[in-house]
């Protein structure tokens, strides 16, 4: 079980916490994604175009070129009239905001998920 989708990484922001980022992105379907990353290990910048997938399988990936950490679902929950789900990447959080429950209606909390995050054209 899987997720693609294709995104615009809206801002960078810097995090109350040292050296972290923040990443949020717009996606196709109103999908909104805020994401805790490491400064180090971030790759990404405002604009850059991305395919952005959670996976319950290991994803192929271009090493030194893509993004990709597993950790948890943590949550699913509804907040105003979307739904959420909360990733941490152990310690780092990804949110995924949506108005359609249908694309994430096979991830359950404590679900072990790939996340990856690669450029595009």
């Amino acid at each position: 079980m899987s997720i693609e989708l294709t995104c615009s990484v809206e801002a960078v922001k810097d995090s109350y916490i040292p050296e972290v980022k923040i990443l949020e992105m717009n996606c196709r379907d109103n999908v909104k994604i805020r994401m805790d990353i490491h400064r180090k290990v971030n790759i990404f910048k405002t604009q850059d175009n991305v395919l952005f997938a959670v996976s319950k399988t290991i994803p192929q990936y271009v090493e030194g070129k893509d993004f990709v950490a597993h950790g948890y679902i943590i949550s699913k929950r509804i907040e105003d009239s979307n739904i959420a789900m909360y990733i941490s990447l152990w310690g780092f959080l990804v949110i995924l905001t949506l108005q359609n429950e249908e694309k994430i209606r096979s991830f359950n909390v404590m679900d072990k998920v790939y996340v990856k995050i690669s450029h595009t054209t």
